[in-house]
C-alpha cells in the first residue's frame, strides 16, 4: 500500500483550521479537557485537531455546533483576516 501525500497547502489549511478551534474553545472558556469530556471525545483527538491533524466530519461538526462555530468559517479560515470571534 502506497501512503498518500497530500500538498503542503492542505496542511497548512488543516493548522488554520485547528487555529481557529483553539481560539473559539479559549474564547467560550473551555479547557481541552473540559470541551473534550462535553464532546465525549479523548483530550488527544481535540488536542490533534487544534494542532491541524485529522478530525472526522462529525467530531468537526460536533465541535462547531458546541462552540457556535458556522462550518463555512472553519473551512474558510485564514482567506479572511478580519476574523472576529
Amino acid at each position: 500500500m502506497i501512503k498518500k501525500t497530500y500538498p503542503q497547502e492542505y496542511l497548512q489549511k488543516l493548522e488554520l483550521m485547528g487555529s481557529l478551534l483553539r481560539e473559539y474553545r479559549l474564547a467560550n472558556g473551555y479547557t481541552q479537557k473540559e470541551l473534550a469530556e462535553q464532546l465525549n471525545i479523548h483530550r488527544n483527538t481535540l488536542s490533534s485537531a487544534e494542532r491541524g491533524g485529522n478530525l472526522t466530519m462529525l467530531n468537526l461538526i460536533e465541535i462547531t455546533e458546541t462552540l457556535s462555530i458556522d462550518l463555512h468559517e472553519v473551512f474558510h479560515a485564514g482567506e479572511n483576516s478580519n476574523c472576529d470571534l
